[in-house]
């Protein structure tokens, strides 16, 4: 299928001279983004939940109403160069070029600025539509990543749905179209999206990262090329890739730019692919060029481009790809930069570009970079610096000459996010952060359980009942049960691998069923009843009116329950599951 679309703006997008970049937050189940620029504007969540917002305001982007505090130009576009408070409750931001997105607390999505295309998943793609403060779109939804005119959206069962501008294949529906007003589910099984205007990286659960879109630098990187082509004013033809195609594997993080792609593997190492005209790989050159033509064909340059995944560097815990830059850190928190340094994007103070990594400061939590450039420290300082033309440093000034080249305070007692952890056990969704981490270890040796699939353990998903004796059962070691035949009427196939655990429990007093000669196969287990088959286990008493409070008070006694948020009638996930097991069999 070919399509049309514009040759100026084409040229701007490749080259990185009109259009601003967008700045493809990585979208990620469980972990929230706290700060995040987008081409013009930066956004930035404190402790206590507020969003506080900064930048250009002529579309309404920074949600507060479309006013600001000065404005730009003849033409008097709002910007807003120092913090203002948006809304509250906020747990992750993403900014766009012309839109924004956040999550709250309880799971919704809200999104403003402008709505061509369908980016603000509103059913609406005007040209004209404009959403000048928050408006709610979407339930249960667990990330989040704003793209040039496009929006990823991660909900809480691990399925990815897009909206927005499609017309290079970006959402991997195998459909390119420009505008896609409602949100369309695109894949199940994924832990993180980074989407970019024209691209988007898809990592699932298995640790597998997907590409899709716009191939014209090497972006996607599977060596060039795609599945279609995008004719751009009836002359040239550009390769996209409409349905995604995996490229690397082991994978725990991932973050697309303008036009080159990082991805962080399991062992902190650092691949990029894409662009690489100012060095924004971490290295000069490539293993092709792409040729930059102008009006009349003639020839504006040909930048290096690398069309498959290279190994950079070591010890990373997380990445942010700017417009022509890298912003790279380590696990001991110290901040790497390398590309273009136009406008100071690089923070170092100096007014060349690197084509190395070089350390620009310590004590970083999270980086965020655009056109300008965000890094949270470990103490909840924002520091920022780059091209500053609307004001979106968070300075309080703005224009040309204004940029920014050393890394300025902008804002304090931001939220702040722990540096990803390697994965444990095997499993991608398992950091060795995480507060069940030794306990699924445990759960994994002891033959407890080996997770959801081979490299998914599924950490908050539900358990049933039957899951739940089962696990009770095998950590016990399994032992056969003195009688063949089930006492409850739902419990009768032998063959099933609950049969057995379930005949041991009953006859060791320790689960009754749920009554009326039932066990309550598939029924979600809730916390009070996976602490009272422990502490029946144990030989303690949990049972008569008061069964599920005597069980919630004793796990508590025996610190079971220790670090954990319990409703006694509250469904119990597998992390808390086995954790409790864990605690209760293996201290």
């Amino acid at each position: 299928m070919k399509k049309v679309g514009s040759l100026a703006l084409a040229l701007a997008l490749c080259l990185g001279l009109a259009v601003p970049a967008a700045a493809a937050d990585t979208a990620r189940a469980g972990t929230g983004n706290t700060i995040s620029t987008g081409g013009n504007i930066t956004a930035a969540i404190t402790a206590d939940g507020s969003l506080w917002m900064w930048g250009l305001n002529d579309e309404g982007q920074l949600g507060n109403g479309g006013v600001g505090n000065d404005v730009y130009g003849p033409s008097e576009r709002s910007i807003q160069t120092v913090p203002v408070r948006v809304m509250s409750d906020v747990v992750s931001v993403s900014c766009g070029t012309h839109h924004a997105a956040a999550i709250k607390t309880d799971g919704s999505l809200w999104t403003w600025g402008w709505g061509v295309d369908g980016a603000l998943a509103d059913g609406i793609g005007d040209y004209d539509h404009h959403v000048v403060r928050p408006q709610k779109v979407m339930d249960g939804v667990a990330a989040v990543s704003c793209g040039t005119n496009d929006t990823a959206i991660l909900k809480t069962d691990g399925s990815l749905w897009m909206c927005g501008y499609n017309n290079y294949g970006e959402f991997g529906n195998g459909v390119p179209e420009q505008a896609v007003t409602t949100p369309i589910k695109v894949m199940d099984g994924v832990a993180a999206v980074s989407c970019e205007g024209s691209v988007t990286a898809i990592l699932k659960q298995d640790g597998s990262l997907w590409m899709c879109g716009l191939n014209l630098t090497g972006q996607i990187g599977n060596g060039g090329g795609g599945n279609d082509i995008c004719l751009v004013s009836y002359k040239y033809e550009w390769p996209i890739q409409t349905v995604p195609v995996r490229v690397l594997d082991d994978v725990q993080y991932v973050h697309c730019g303008s036009a080159h792609v990082a991805a962080i593997k399991n062992d902190g190492s650092l691949w990029m692919w894409g662009a690489n005209g100012a060095s924004q790989l971490g290295r000069d050159g490539g293993n092709d060029v792409r040729i930059h033509y102008g009006y009349n064909d003639i020839v504006l340059d040909e930048t290096p481009i690398q069309t498959v995944p290279i190994r950079v560097l070591e010890d990373v815990a997380t990445v942010a790809c700017g417009s022509g830059y890298t912003m790279a850190v380590r696990s001991d928190g110290s901040l790497w930069n390398c590309g273009s340094d136009q406008d100071g994007r690089l923070g170092n103070g100096d007014a060349y570009g690197q084509s190395t990594f070089t350390k620009v400061m310590d004590g970083v939590a999270a980086v965020s970079g655009s056109g300008n450039a965000l890094a949270l420290k470990t103490d909840g300082t924002l520091m920022s610096w780059g091209p500053n033309l609307y004001g979106q440093v968070g300075n309080g000034h703005w224009g040309y000459g204004q940029s920014v080249q050393t890394p300025v305070q902008v804002l304090t007692g931001l939220a702040v996010p722990e540096l990803p952890s390697p994965p444990v056990a095997g499993f991608q969704d398992v950091r060795e952060r995480d507060y069940f981490a030794d306990a699924v270890v445990w759960a994994k040796e002891r033959g407890v359980t080996s997770g959801t699939s081979a490299t998914t353990f599924s950490p908050a998903a539900t358990v049933t009942r039957a899951e739940a004796v089962t696990f009770l059962w095998r950590a016990a070691g399994s032992p056969q049960p003195a009688s063949a035949t089930s006492p409850f009427a739902d419990v009768t196939d032998a063959g099933a691998y609950y049969y057995d655990a379930v005949l041991w429990a009953a006859e060791q007093g320790i689960t009754g069923g749920v009554g009326n000669g039932q066990f309550g196969l598939d029924g979600t287990l809730t916390y009070d009843q996976i602490l009272a088959m422990l502490c029946r286990a144990a030989g303690e008493t949990a049972a008569g009116g008061d069964w599920s409070a005597a069980a919630v008070n004793w796990a508590a006694a025996n610190g079971l329950t220790d670090g954990l948020t319990v409703s006694a009638k509250g469904s119990c996930p597998r992390a808390d599951v086995v954790y409790c097991l864990w605690k209760q069999l293996a201290q």
